[in-house]
């Protein structure tokens, strides 16, 4: 797997491999590992690795380096807090546009391909022989609504937690389902409609509504706080 040598672009990559489980939790990052595996020099995996840990998938230890971040319950419950103010701001603000004549087409093509298996699915980054899961799929299409919405400080925030949000529910598939999609749908529905007060009530009843059926299952999937590294014994 040959990448182009830029810190992004390999930065890109780890995140999905840290995302998707092929980077386990807790597991060291080698930099010439990493980089013999995606046939890039040492140098821009280094200056990827800050990238990650900025945004909170990776943690630097002493004597271990870089590690994939663990996450716990607290993660999860923080992450909830910070979508239940957000995201049904960045709706409210999407709704206000869409009624000022902004372009609605991107965020409707997203939730169309967050349909379901039913419809055309968007191929992996960097994998064109793939097809993105419907987690995924649900992520771009909270994003279009926040690239709708047109508010640069609020689309800076949500850029760090857009990255959890996607692992997270990758850990959570079982509600991927139809259900969810018509949540997304009468969101979308209020915006395209221009109606504020409505895509900001529908989608902080979404994000609490999801925040209450994943937490339960999360809770067999994930410690309530990072384990603490082993210490080596000292030789006597």
């Amino acid at each position: 797997m040959s990448l182009e040598q830029t810190p992004a672009r390999i930065a890109n990559v780890l995140r999905e491999q840290i995302i998707t489980g092929e980077l386990e939790m807790g597991s060291k990052l080698n930099e010439r590992e990493i980089a013999e595996r995606l046939q890039v020099s040492r140098i821009p995996v280094r200056e990827a690795l800050p990238i990650l840990e900025s945004e909170g998938f990776i943690t630097s230890q002493p004597r271990r380096g870089a590690v994939v971040h663990v996450l716990t319950l607290t993660d999860a419950a923080e992450l909830f807090d910070l979508r239940r103010q957000l995201e049904p701001m960045a709706s409210a603000f999407a709704a206000r546009r869409a009624a000022a004549g902004a372009d609605v087409g991107p965020m409707l093509s997203a939730l169309q391909t967050a349909r379901g298996a039913t419809l055309p699915l968007a191929p992996v980054l960097d994998s064109p022989d793939q097809v993105a899961p419907p987690s995924t799929r649900n992520s771009d299409l909270h994003e279009e609504i926040i690239a709708l919405a047109d508010h640069a400080l609020l689309r800076r925030v949500t850029k760090l937690m857009s990255g959890r949000v996607r692992w997270l529910f990758r850990l959570t598939p079982q509600r991927d389902t139809t259900a969810m999609w018509i949540e997304h749908r009468e969101i979308v529905d209020a915006i395209v409609a221009g109606q504020e007060d409505v895509a900001e009530l529908l989608t902080a009843a979404h994000v609490e509504r999801g925040r209450f059926e994943s937490m339960p299952l999360l809770a067999d999937k994930l410690p309530s706080a990072v384990p603490m590294p082993k210490r080596r014994r000292k030789a006597s």
